[in-house]
């Protein structure tokens, strides 16, 4: 991909403007609402695996948790033969609590976790923490963790079902290193005392170290959602610190307004849309961190493939951003968790970043500033900003 960065250009004769009128297709066509997925409308909607971890519209929701409304999460606390519960179970529900709020932000309102403890105290798993393959277990022996946990607090007594998911907290110290999803096997499902398990988060070592974000990390990959890091090499060379799915420790750890878009959060009507060759469109995108208005301004590019643009702005879940200004991300939903299925633009003309910043961190576009992909004629001009919004022009030639 290539691409520049330069100031707006002086205007163009009528002459000029009068042919590309007549080529170009303005904001007022509609479009045609056929190429939508999963009830979306919108010919950008584009489809994924259904039932991979991807950035496609099309999520199956059997093999994952719908995104919206009230999600009732029950908190087991376990330890171990070789590691007995370290301290009160209350210290672990409230350094993952706020994961509450941070999601009911990230959401405009659309989602709560309700997170219930099930039993006020450390159950007992059946064997050692060494045995259960972490940092990295394979599917086989975590479905096995998973099942331990809730065999032994219902045989402990606890009432499990009416619940959604359940958040597995290993206690401090044990070899269970690493927070990890789990999603259940339809033809090979878990059931305990005649509950269904379907999705649930282990929270290892590490929730000490990310803190709550790592419970919203995980709880979006049961909605769907792949990892935006690298598996390999520079973890962090995809998506900087935009998006908590990308970096858990980010300055700007908002969701993407694609995956938002995706979650059932935003909206097709905040959603404007670029498919067609020869085409534009101006939108006047308000800050992702904002409830309400136009959220993302949309270039499809392909059958898997997107450019996106949306407004990131110092506030909310983003307060300690590195950035504010237009931020300019690539979208293939064709590519794997970990692969790198959004790829924030590198702005060449961005300020340097301070301490505790990258590059991409600072990769927001701000007015006069137009990036233009010259592979898939692509282009994007930042016409205005205030402190809320950035208004942008999109062109597919």
């Amino acid at each position: 991909m290539r691409f520049s960065i330069r100031r707006m250009r002086r205007p163009l004769p009528l002459s000029v403007l009068g042919v590309l009128m007549t080529l170009l297709v303005l904001a007022a066509v509609p479009p045609e609402h056929a190429h939508g997925v999963n009830g979306s409308t919108s010919p950008c909607a584009l489809r994924g695996r259904g039932t991979a971890l991807d950035e496609g519209q099309n999520t199956d929701y059997t093999q994952y948790l719908n995104p919206t409304g009230t999600k009732n999460i029950g908190v087991v606390y376990v330890d171990f033969p070789d590691t007995a519960g370290a301290g009160d179970v209350a210290d672990y529900y409230n350094l993952l609590s706020p994961a509450a709020d941070w999601v009911w932000e990230a959401s405009y309102g659309k989602t709560w976790l309700s997170m219930r403890t099930v039993s006020n105290r450390w159950v007992r798993m059946p064997t050692a923490s060494t045995t259960y393959g972490f940092p990295v277990p394979t599917y086989q022996q975590h479905s096995r963790y998973v099942a331990d946990a809730l065999r032994a607090a219902a045989g402990a007594g606890a009432d499990l079902s009416g619940y959604d998911m359940f958040y597995i907290v290993s206690t401090a110290h044990s070899q269970v290193s690493r927070s990890t999803a789990w999603f259940w096997t339809p033809t090979a499902p878990i059931v305990v005392n005649g509950t269904t398990i379907r999705w649930a988060v282990t929270f290892g070592t590490d929730m000490w170290h990310w803190g709550h974000k790592v419970a919203a990390h995980e709880t979006a990959h049961a909605f769907g959602a792949p990892d935006l890091y690298a598996f390999g090499g520079d973890a962090y060379r995809f998506t900087g610190g935009w998006d908590l799915m990308g970096h858990l420790a980010g300055r700007g750890p908002q969701y993407f307004g694609w995956t938002s878009w995706k979650f059932g959060w935003t909206g097709d009507d905040q959603v404007v849309c670029v498919w067609q060759s020869r085409t534009q469109n101006t939108a006047t995108l308000n800050g992702v961190e904002y409830t309400g208005g136009t959220k993302l301004l949309v270039v499809r590019t392909g059958p898997t493939t997107a450019y996106v643009a949306e407004a990131r702005r110092q506030a909310h879940n983003d307060s300690a951003a590195c950035s504010s200004g237009v931020v300019i991300y690539r979208v293939d939903t064709s590519l794997a968790n970990g692969q790198g299925p959004i790829r924030v633009v590198p702005n060449p003309n961005a300020a340097v970043p301070p301490a505790g910043c990258g590059t991409l961190d600072m990769a927001t576009w701000q007015p006069g500033q137009t990036f233009h992909d010259r592979v898939a004629d692509v282009q994007f001009t930042v016409r205005s900003a205030d402190a809320h919004s950035s208004t942008v022009n999109a062109v597919k030639w």
